[in-house]
């Protein structure tokens, strides 16, 4: 028996965990694919567990949290550590934060809610027509504060910034750290979700401020089927398959790499800048003349040739395919020694590939630009990430 465990800690431990991480003993094992079910489950419980995860002090290590709450832990907490607001689409590939027009709102925010806050998203103003007052994605935020362009693509951000009529607001940001897009067929209307909090039809100050959800409300989010997606300044989603939102949002074994039994994130550690190239037709490929620019990816991976590969496999046999264009082992930089750092590179690059009328954002970490400007954000890039101090 492990040291500082006592008779009977073992299972104490593991219902603690199944109740506060899960919900329950079905949902753990649901969320495990193990195959028990009904009255198996509890003789199956210490067995499976110890199959899994090498122990119960293994168990309970891959379940302690960091700074912040697990989604599960925070649907459960009482008050639910939950907030809703609107947004005019979700794109946390892009906006990978939560913004407030002013410092008081977002003190407030900061105030009522614990880090790890999951913040659920419905859609408004300019929102597409399916997404318009129906729940369209949830994030899990920080309290890690900055400006807003501080966690927003460079391009997003500079759209932004030229809008007279979004350049001040939302300014005051807190980051973001996951997020995950509820899929179309089960979105839900906002005042089916949420009907306390949106009983007022308050709809400016949920917006602007955000509204806590009480616990029936928060429970809600399990009705939902959610794909994680990525979230800008984050390491990449590798792989994501839609499930319901109790295998999604429950954790899952240790390890830097998996988040939940669906998702695949890339693990820590010293990082490639890179940029792909779309070889093929590119004036086919963009349903316009390109001018001679080239159509690139700019991101950074341990491994620029599997995220390449990755992207290939995505692609059906045809003429188009990517290819490395630019990475550190082909060109004779080091690898930059944390995500921190390659992100730091990896924002300079997309900053220079904005360089219009050189450049131009196509979406994400998909740019359109001449083979000049390429070279050019290649070099500072590398540049920002090898000077970078965390």
């Amino acid at each position: 028996m492990a040291e500082g465990f006592v008779q009977g800690g073992d299972a104490k431990a593991i219902k603690r965990i199944a109740e506060a991480y899960y919900g329950s003993y079905r949902n753990m094992f649901e969320a495990h694919d193990w195959p028990e079910r009904s009255t198996k489950i509890l003789p199956a419980v210490q067995s499976r567990v110890v199959e899994t995860y090498g122990s119960v002090q293994s168990f309970e290590q891959a379940h302690e949290r960091g700074p912040l709450m697990f989604p599960m832990e925070a649907i459960k907490a009482e008050p639910p550590n939950v907030w809703l607001t609107s947004f005019y689409g979700f794109r946390p590939e892009e906006w990978g934060l939560l913004g407030f027009t002013d410092e008081g709102r977002r003190r407030s925010f900061l105030q009522g809610s614990r880090p790890g806050v999951l913040v659920v998203v419905y859609g408004a103003g300019e929102a597409k027509k399916g997404e318009l007052g129906n729940i369209i994605g949830v994030q899990q935020c920080s309290h890690q504060i900055g400006h807003t362009r501080d966690f927003m693509a460079p391009a997003a951000w500079e759209s932004k910034a030229r809008d007279p009529e979004r350049r001040d607001k939302w300014n005051y940001a807190v980051k973001a750290t996951r997020a995950w897009r509820v899929t179309p067929e089960t979105r839900m209307d906002v005042r089916t979700f949420a009907p306390q909090a949106t009983a007022s039809e308050a709809w400016q100050h949920i917006g602007s401020r955000g509204v806590r959800l009480n616990r029936e409300e928060a429970l809600n989010i399990l009705k939902l089927h959610l794909q994680e997606v990525d979230v800008y300044g984050e390491n990449e989603v590798l792989s994501a398959a839609p499930g319901t939102a109790k295998e999604i949002l429950a954790p899952s074994k240790a390890g830097p790499v998996s988040k939940s039994p669906h998702v695949t994130r890339e693990s820590e550690g010293p990082k490639h800048l890179y940029i792909l190239k779309l070889f093929g037709d590119t004036d086919a490929f963009l349903g316009e003349a390109s001018n001679g620019h080239t159509i690139i990816k700019a991101g950074f991976s341990r491994s620029p040739q599997t995220r390449c590969d990755d992207h290939n496999k995505a692609l059906p046999r045809c003429a188009y395919r990517w290819e490395i264009l630019w990475c550190g082992h082909t060109s004779g930089y080091d690898s930059h020694p944390t995500s921190d750092h390659a992100k730091a590179g990896e924002r300079a690059m997309q900053r220079t590939l904005c360089t219009q009328p050189r450049g131009r954002s196509l979406g994400g970490e998909f740019f359109l630009a001449d083979p000049a400007l390429i070279d050019e954000a290649w070099r500072e890039g590398n540049s920002v990430a090898k000077e970078h101090t965390p």
